[in-house]
């Protein structure tokens, strides 16, 4: 294959570290990655095989990458070694690291072979990780590992100033870190079509349709999700509360027997891992997201472009993405808000004001933005230490 030429004189050839392929991560690989220009890169991807990481690769067919293969569920060991034989085996104009995990495992044969890392924090830190005599020696050893990455991309303002809060050391190399809020690609959003529940699940037309998407984590909420259903069908409604859960991951088994046991199974239907989802948020009603913890969540982006409310909480994260958005916001870990606001948008829906605030969604959360800055970067990250070995 003959390699194409940038205005530099220059293929670049990356490797992407993933060590969870999934949600988040790959969505944001998809977003980014296709409004690179294609024809001057060359990307090998080291990830465990599953079913999100051949979504992933079915969403990047038209790139020119390599996968290395990796089996499903490696030990740490076993991902670092794929990594270490890979990077020496190979020359790289840039590492790639999407996520801590990852860039902890690149960042000495990274070191050893003298190619740039650089990595995009997709999650936070938590009080709870760094407690005990454990939790001093991890922060004290992340202290030490932190400054030698290149670079560290933070997916939102406020996961950059998570990250300075715990890593305190960071604010010595600031140069170093960069907050580029997550994008996606709004014209999926605004183009797809709407998906037919009521007609493929068979559902009478009084029920009132409530997406969750998230993985089934602690970090999730669906918890408190599934406690406001339970207070929620005591209320006198014109609609009958169906929640619709996307996705097999996670505590879904302990999260279904709770459902279970809480007598909720008439309010909850468990559907697939869908790797697309445009056509599904427009069949919903409303977004719940009872998320903990975010970093630079793309879910409520993509429902705010598809004109569908949201139903999320004040956590760090989503809280800037919601923010100056006409969605409600609510205290993290309160079931009885949920609810609340659950009633409310049956008794007297916001879609309307949602579609009117598509405009002002696409702006603000167009992928291209966030595309056109990652590159640059890209590029300036290896031209810099291509000169610095010239001089040497």
């Amino acid at each position: 294959m003959q390699e194409a030429i940038n205005s530099r004189g220059k293929t670049y050839r990356i490797l992407l570290i993933i060590r969870w392929p999934v949600g988040g991560i790959r969505t944001f690989l998809r977003y980014v990655l296709r409004n690179f220009e294609s024809s001057i890169y060359k990307f090998t991807i080291i990830a465990p095989e599953g079913n999100e990481l051949r979504a992933l690769l079915e969403d990047l067919f038209d790139l020119d990458i390599e996968y290395v293969y990796v089996k499903e569920n490696p030990s740490s060991l076993e991902f670092f070694f794929s990594i270490f034989r890979n990077i020496f085996h190979n020359r790289y104009d840039l590492i790639y690291s999407q996520g801590f995990t990852s860039g902890l495992n690149a960042i000495l044969p990274a070191k050893l072979r003298c190619t740039p890392i650089m990595l995009t924090s997709h999650d936070v830190f938590l009080e709870e990780q760094f407690s005990g005599i454990i939790g001093t020696l991890k922060k004290i050893c992340l202290c030490i590992i932190f400054p030698m990455f290149d670079l560290i991309h933070s997916v939102s303002y406020d996961a950059q100033e998570n990250l300075l809060q715990f890593i305190p050391v960071m604010k010595l190399f600031k140069k170093r870190l960069i907050a580029i809020p997550n994008g996606i690609d709004v014209e999926r959003f605004i183009s797809g079509s709407k998906r037919d529940f009521k007609n493929e699940l068979g559902l009478p037309d009084n029920v009132f349709l409530v997406g969750f998407f998230g993985r089934f984590m602690s970090q999730k909420g669906f918890k408190y999700l599934v406690d406001a259903i339970r207070i929620i069908k005591e209320f006198k409604l014109k609609k009958k509360p169906l929640v619709i859960c996307f996705g097999e991951s996670g505590f879904i088994r302990e999260d279904r027997v709770y459902i279970q046991k809480e007598g909720l199974d008439e309010f909850f239907r468990f559907l697939p891992f869908t790797p697309n989802i445009s056509e599904s948020l427009k069949g919903l009603d409303v977004v719940a997201m009872p998320s903990l913890w975010e970093a630079c969540p793309l879910l409520p982006m993509e429902a705010m472009v598809a004109g569908i409310p949201i139903i999320g909480t004040e956590c760090i994260g989503l809280r800037e993405v919601l923010r100056a958005s006409p969605n409600v916001m609510l205290p993290v870990k309160n079931s009885e808000a949920i609810a609340n606001a659950l009633y409310n948008e049956i008794k007297k829906s916001t879609k309307d004001l949602m579609q009117k605030y598509i405009p002002e969604a696409c702006q603000r959360f167009n992928v291209l933005h966030q595309a056109r800055q990652l590159e640059k970067i890209i590029q300036d990250l290896t031209h810099e230490r291509q000169s610095i070995n010239m001089k040497k």
